[in-house]
């Protein structure tokens, strides 16, 4: 089916051709040769150039994300050093192993990832990711890019502006209003359709704006089909030492509506609806148990066939009003919202004269809120302030079940991890701008207070669990400077806290097995969990002249209260099982530089260099240990060039990444070869309505794996007569593909 819509798409651009004048231009925007005046508005809650603002954040706009051929979150950040997505090969199992289950897991902002970067669509929290058993819920799949016009990337604490998760750094997404197309017109759109040979996706998207008197509205849709990403294993075996890819099909639909009326000269209305769902259907033949090489039968419980069916939707309703305008209070944003997000995860398992198995398993997100935003100009005598103050509040019911058949006993299906519990957040948070000797110095402080409450149900299907409440409230200050040293430099510091509140699976997380052959166990329930913390502070310089942009960070942050589920008590027996419980266990010290540089002529001709490196420990009962989430060292370098008329260009870029040191890593971990490999990207204009782009990635067809993926992945015994560890037989399994291409068209009206 993909095939004949991707041979579809041309027949329609065609169609557009033909339907009428062009109204607007393709707003590719000059990303190479002027990245100078960039406006971002998550690192301080008020509109500030990029080059003004003392923390590292990089901007994504829809025509960069398109020029670089992304498709998915783990795209978005290819050419992005400091920051990377976990996205392992898909090769979990029925009762054990999540291996690549969560699919683009998450963002990984200077060594930390998971739920401890916050991930925000418009605002709103993307539900939380959650691992439990064989079952892994991850978050990339919750946000669609064909709908975004912008993404901000904030490293560092973003707790003293948006409460908990903004422990390690913020991703936020903005998606697309009707003003962005239509400009002076009252009807614009768009259709784009692209070719991906890495997973062999096809995908489409239509946007249509109109405008009639004060209503404006826009609807826009995308659709994707796919099938597993290639890599370069080559051993095609119906076993675990298969290294190729299981086979997958994939599909995903999203759609965006906005209604947006202009109720005066300064204010509007806003009613926003979107919905998204994937589908990934997987044959894991690697899940499959190989023959005996004794040629002895296969026990009962064998494994002959295992297939997975995983779905991922969100359902987000939001209503917004905002005023801009003159006045001591020249910004009021008011916000209702309401979103649904869900998990699903199906597996049945053919076993071989043993009864076969199926597990069902769901993790589901469902929250309401709110929340005011309000910015304000004074000035005390010669100092400008530019006040930005506001509070905000949700209720998120979380909840997750495990069914299916055939249960490891003592389970009865269905059950449940944890119990219903309904997650209250609530902040208010003040910061300011002030603009001391007409900006040559400005200060940012911030601060904001938190409160959680945890508030699990009443469960029929924990009978016997007696769960446990929580909440506790948390003071997030932040306090940045910018001093500008003539016309061109400026150097920067932030000082800052985050944290992260416990999630419900952590305080009452519940399960037990008295009778398993490794031993009898359980979990009991923790009230005293305490938020994990941060406190980061980092400092830079930064050029920004005509032809030059350059800038260096170095950064230092200490995170205390690490959660994690450790064995207190017990010894095994079904009178004196292990106990297991979530505790605030280990420090973390993380350490690192960026750096960044771009260059670029009046001719069109551009430069660009960027470095990212990173140190980090874990300190867990006095015994300090590497920190395995930190990425090595990874250096882009590129040239490009972009016609003045912007009519055409291209660019070349490197992309090298050291190998993880054995020294940062744990003992025994298996260690991905460093890599360096060329990409290229061009595009053209045949119109001012057309765009035609291609990409050509990995060039040299180099073997190579990212370190995000790979990790957690051991070594193994050596087989005898030789001895100590190798690395493993299916190392190849992780790779990424080899040589591949990425075309895409788009037409705007």
């Amino acid at each position: 089916m993909g095939r004949a819509r991707a041979a579809c798409a041309p027949l329609a651009l065609a169609f557009g051709l033909a339907a009428g004048p062009v109204h607007a231009q393709d707003n590719d925007g000059l990303f190479w040769a002027e990245r100078k005046g960039q406006i971002v508005v998550s690192a301080t809650r008020t509109p500030v150039k990029i080059e003004d603002v003392p923390a590292s954040i990089s901007i994504k706009t829809d025509e960069q994300i398109a020029d670089e051929m992304v498709s998915d979150i783990k795209d978005l950040i290819r050419f992005e050093p400091g920051v990377s997505v976990r996205q392992a090969p898909s090769r979990f199992g029925a009762a054990q192993g999540t291996t690549g289950r969560d699919g683009a897991a998450s963002f990984n902002i200077r060594g930390l990832d998971g739920n401890r970067v916050l991930m925000l669509v418009d605002g709103v929290r993307v539900p939380e990711g959650f691992e439990f058993g064989a079952q892994a819920a991850g978050r990339g799949a919750y946000v669609d890019l064909g709908l975004v016009k912008s993404v901000e990337i904030l490293r560092g604490p973003a707790s003293a502006l948006y409460g908990s998760d903004g422990l390690a750094g913020a991703v936020s997404f903005v998606t697309s209003d009707p003003s962005d197309l239509l400009g002076e017109h009252n009807v614009a759109g768009r259709f784009s359709a692209s070719y991906d040979s890495a997973d062999e996706e096809f995908s489409e998207t239509a946007i249509l704006a109109a405008r009639g008197g004060a209503v404006s509205g826009l609807i826009a849709y995308t659709r994707r089909d796919g099938n597993e990403l290639d890599n370069q294993g080559t051993n095609a075996a119906l076993n675990a030492t298969r290294t190729a890819p299981n086979p997958q099909d994939t599909k995903s639909d999203a759609l965006l509506g906005k209604l947006v009326l202009d109720t005066g000269a300064s204010s509007r209305l806003r009613l926003t609806g979107e919905w998204q769902k994937g589908v990934v259907d997987t044959n894991v033949l690697s899940g499959i148990t190989a023959p005996s090489t004794t040629g002895a039968p296969l026990a009962a419980t064998a494994v002959i066939g295992l297939v997975a069916h995983d779905t991922v939707e969100r359902k987000r309703a939001a209503l917004d009003w905002r005023y801009e305008g003159e006045g001591g209070i020249d910004f009021i944003q008011l916000t209702a919202y309401w979103q649904e997000g869900e998990n699903r995860q199906w597996i049945a398992e053919d076993r071989n004269t043993a009864a076969d198995r199926i597990r069902i398993n769901t993790f589901d997100n469902r929250v309401i809120g709110g929340a005011a935003d309000f910015r304000a100009k004074l000035a005390t005598g010669a100092i400008q302030h530019e006040l930005a103050w506001g509070l905000d509040a949700s209720v998120t019911r979380q909840k997750g079940l495990r069914d299916g058949t055939v249960p490891t006993a003592p389970d009865v299906f269905p059950i449940r991890a944890f119990p219903v519990t309904d997650f209250t957040l609530a902040g208010a948070y003040v910061s300011d701008r002030i603009l001391i000797a007409d900006g040559a110095l400005t200060l940012y402080p911030a601060l904001r207070f938190d409160h959680y409450k945890l508030s699990p149900q009443t469960d029929p299907l924990l009978p016997t669990f007696v769960a446990a409440k929580q909440d506790g409230s948390r003071l997030s200050p932040k306090i940045g400077a910018v001093a500008k040293l003539g016309s061109a430099f400026s150097v920067f510091a932030n000082y800052a806290h985050g944290f992260k509140a416990p999630a419900p699976s952590q305080v009452n997380q519940f399960f037990e097995n008295p009778t398993s052959a490794q031993g009898a166990y359980r979990t009991i329930t923790n009230p005293n969990l305490k938020p994990e913390t941060s406190k980061t502070i980092e400092g830079g310089l930064g050029i920004k002249a005509k032809h030059v942009s350059a800038g260096i960070t170095g950064f230092s942050g200490r995170y205390n209260n690490f959660i994690s589920q450790e064995q207190i008590s017990g010894v095994g027996t079904p009178a004196n099982p292990i106990v297991f419980q979530y505790i605030n266990l280990a420090r973390v010290k993380i350490e690192g530089i960026e750096g960044k540089l771009d260059l670029r002529s009046e001719s069109g001709l551009t430069g660009q260099l960027a470095i990212s490196y990173a140190k980090g420990t874990t300190t867990r009962n006095g015994v300090d240990t590497p920190l395995a989430s930190i990425d090595p060292l990874k250096l882009v370098a590129g040239v490009g060039y972009r016609d003045r008329q912007d009519r055409f260009g291209g660019q070349l870029i490197m992309t090298h990444s050291a190998r993880k040191s054995p020294d940062d890593a744990p003992v025994n971990a298996y260690l991905s070869n460093g890599f360096t490999i060329l990409d290229a990207t061009v595009f053209v204009k045949p119109m001012p309505s057309l765009t035609l782009r291609a990409g050509l990635f990995n060039i040299t067809d180099a073997k190579y794996a990212w370190w995000s993926d790979v990790r957690g992945v051991s070594r193994v015994a050596a087989t005898a007569p030789a001895t100590g560890f190798v690395d493993p037989p299916v190392a190849d399994a992780y790779t990424q593909p080899g040589r591949n291409v990425s075309v895409s068209a788009s037409y705007r009206f």
